[in-house]
């Protein structure tokens, strides 16, 4: 890390939201010794920079200082949207949107960073890179941030603190989308960037239905691109939406379903470009995550969903874990591969998380289709005013045995943790 003589704390103050916000970690391309930071700021602010340090250099005497580069960001500027108190809001949003990727960072290291401008520093943020034999993450997605229904972001926020205190070592946060209700909301995404979790850890996410939208139904994947600062590695058309990251000896691939839907040219041109990306990585990880928003089973009843489109994708690729949201519903399959039930390790497992906002939930039925390869699913069985009242989200852990999942969900005034999962994962060839 190269040293520079930037104060970072003492006199240097906080930065009022008004000024510098939307701060956010997301992956960099090796997450072992990269990592994007993003965040928004006022149009005034022209120069603003990141400098960060390890999280053990607590009198910030060893600090980098890395430059951001930014653009005018409109695209959510004049959208029709609601206040939290309910009211009618014409979004004004108009501000520089800041990039920056760390680098030369050290593996298996926690760091702390601040965003600055002249001598103002935000509040410290956190990040941890990857390079330990083991390491987990909180997967957790479908909370619709909804400013004037407050409830739902709590929700999920109490289920991602609790997730924490039953693994100290949490090393990320992941969702498979629909993290606000309306991703042309602006406000909204400030609202869940405000959130303590999104200052702990490097948070991974997945474009969902939700994120692309607005409120009169217009789609645009531009919302989730301005919102993020991912890794520019999709391909032409989804940079910043579609993207990959190593983290540890996995491969996480991120889907865009919405450009996917009644598709198949759009389908087999995110299929080629995850090929591409498995030819040209071989060797740098040992298990590929598949991940996108849409579910790859209907866990109403088990009939079959995304799982038809990628199946032989995923057996052709050695994919280990198949991720996806928007179901409402928690679902595992087996190890599956060529269709049918294999021994674990040797086929992909299916996996949707369920919704964690505690409102919008779907009820788990009898699964009276491909009951064969479905393992277990799960959701509240209370509707209030024909809403299921589902929170819950899976902790994955991958270490030198495979994998370890648990389903952590809210029942009963209560937490609780089910259908605890341990196999080898499938190794890609």
């Amino acid at each position: 890390m190269a040293v520079v003589l930037l104060v970072c704390c003492g006199r240097a103050a906080d930065i009022p939201n008004s000024s510098l916000y939307s701060i956010v970690t997301n992956p960099g391309e090796d997450a072992s010794t990269e990592m994007n930071i993003g965040w928004h700021s006022s149009a005034d602010l022209t120069n603003s920079f990141v400098c960060y340090t390890k999280k053990s250099d607590a009198a910030w005497t060893n600090v980098a200082n890395a430059q951001g580069a930014s653009q005018l960001a409109t695209v959510f500027n004049g959208i029709s949207s609601k206040t939290a108190s309910g009211a009618d809001l014409t979004e004004e949003a108009i501000f520089l949107d800041w990039g920056v990727t760390l680098t030369n960072l050290e593996p298996d290291t926690e760091y702390m960073y601040k965003v600055g401008a002249g001598d103002l520093r935000s509040p410290i943020y956190y990040f941890k890179t990857a390079g330990a034999g083991t390491f987990s993450f909180f997967w957790i997605g479908d909370f619709h941030v909804y400013p004037p229904l407050g409830g739902r972001l709590r929700n999920a926020v109490k289920l991602i603190d609790t997730a924490a205190g039953m693994d100290s070592d949490l090393d990320f946060i992941f969702s498979t989308g629909d993290v606000v209700a309306w991703g042309g909301s602006y406000s909204f995404w400030r609202n869940l960037y405000e959130q303590d979790f999104i200052r702990k850890y490097m948070f991974a996410n997945v474009i969902g239905n939700h994120d692309a939208m607005t409120r009169t139904g217009t789609i645009s994947s531009e919302f989730f691109k301005v919102a993020n600062n991912n890794p520019a590695n999709g391909y032409a058309g989804q940079e910043g939406v579609c993207y990959w990251f190593l983290y540890g000896k996995v491969l996480f691939l991120t889907l865009n379903n919405e450009v996917m839907v009644r598709n198949p040219v759009a389908e087999q041109a995110a299929r080629d470009w995850a090929a591409r990306v498995i030819s040209r990585l071989k060797g740098k990880y040992d298990y590929i995550f598949l991940c996108q928003h849409y579910q790859w089973f209907d866990g109403r009843a088990g009939k079959t969903s995304w799982y038809a489109n990628w199946k032989d994708f995923c057996d052709e690729h050695n994919v280990a874990l198949a991720l996806a949201g928007n179901n409402h519903v928690y679902q595992r399959s087996r190890s599956l591969c060529q269709d049918k039930v294999v021994p674990d390790g040797q086929g992909t497992v299916y996996m949707v998380v369920p919704s964690s906002d505690g409102e919008r939930g779907v009820k788990a039925g009898t699964v009276t289709q491909n009951a064969e390869k479905l393992a277990h699913t799960y959701s509240n069985q209370n509707a209030v005013n024909g809403q299921v009242k589902t929170i819950g989200g899976i902790l994955v852990r991958v270490h030198a045995g495979g994998i370890t999942t648990k389903l952590v969900y809210f029942e009963d005034n209560a937490f609780h943790v089910a259908d605890e999962y341990s196999a080898p994962l499938r190794r890609a060839r």
